[in-house]
C-alpha cells in the first residue's frame, strides 16, 4: 500500500528556497571574488618577471661587454643612441631600449603587452655605476620603474666586474 501525504507536507517553503538561493548566492560571489584577485596576483606577477628579464640582460650585458679596462680607459659605452643602450661610465645613467624592428632607441622598455587589449606595461631603466674600493672593479645598480594596477613599482638588481686584464 502506498500511503500518500497531503500536499503542504510535501513541498519545500518559499523560506527555505530563499535560503538556498542565497547561500548559492554567496558561494558564487566569493568565488569570482577569488579568481579575481588570483587574475590581480598573476598580471602583477607576470610583469616582474618581464622586469626581472630586462635587468638579467643589463646584468649580462655589463658582465660582458669588452673592452673593460678602466686603467686604461676602456669603458664601454653607447655613444650613438640617446639614451644610451649601455653605459658602464661612473654615475647615474638613464639606459635605452633599441626596438629590434625598427632599430629606434627610446626610453621606455616594454614588460608586458596584453595579447587581447593590447596594453603595454612600459618601464624606465637606469644603471648607477661606482668604483668599489678594490681597484679596477666597479659596480652597477640596475633599476626599472614602471606603473601598472595604479601604483608605481621599483626593482633593482647589483653586481660588480673588475677589469679584464
Amino acid at each position: 500500500m502506498i500511503r500518500r501525504f497531503p500536499p503542504a507536507q510535501c513541498a519545500f517553503t518559499l523560506v527555505e528556497t530563499a535560503v538556498a538561493i542565497a547561500v548559492l548566492g554567496i558561494g558564487v560571489a566569493s568565488t569570482i571574488g577569488a579568481l579575481t584577485q588570483m587574475n590581480s596576483i598573476a598580471a602583477t606577477s607576470r610583469n616582474y618577471t618581464g622586469a626581472y628579464t630586462i635587468l638579467m640582460n643589463q646584468i649580462d650585458l655589463f658582465q660582458s661587454a669588452a673592452p673593460f679596462n678602466p686603467q686604461k680607459n676602456q669603458i664601454p659605452k653607447d655613444s650613438t643612441n640617446t639614451p644610451a643602450t649601455y653605459d658602464m661610465t661612473i654615475g647615474t645613467h638613464a639606459i635605452g631600449y633599441q626596438n629590434p624592428s625598427t632599430g629606434t632607441v627610446t626610453a621606455a622598455w616594454p614588460i608586458y603587452q596584453d595579447p587581447n587589449t593590447g596594453v603595454l606595461v612600459t618601464g624606465a631603466v637606469t644603471t648607477t655605476v661606482s668604483q668599489t674600493t678594490t681597484p679596477n672593479t666597479y659596480q652597477a645598480v640596475f633599476s626599472i620603474t614602471y606603473t601598472d594596477r595604479g601604483g608605481t613599482h621599483t626593482w633593482s638588481m647589483t653586481t660588480i666586474r673588475t677589469s679584464d686584464s
